[in-house]
């Protein structure tokens, strides 16, 4: 899958939103189930990678996390 993290979560919100509208057959609601998993996951993991990667910049030296709080503006 080759989409950015933004548009598989809109992607899943428009299959929720058909699934909540009850006017879907059994297999139809069944495809629109398994490919709101294949986005969930693809979004979980997306996410992973990003924790992983900030893990990696927040560390110092010594290999140990540095615990800064993110700065805010203004």
């Amino acid at each position: 899958m080759d989409l950015t993290y933004e548009d598989a979560i809109i992607k899943l919100e428009k299959i929720l939103d058909e699934l909540e509208k009850d006017d879907c057959t059994l297999e139809e609601s069944l495809e629109m189930f398994k490919k709101g998993v294949e986005l969930y996951n693809y979004c979980n993991d997306l996410i992973t990678k990003v924790e992983g990667e900030v893990k990696i910049l927040l560390e110092d030296d010594k290999g140990d996390l540095v615990d800064s709080p993110y700065p805010m503006e203004g």
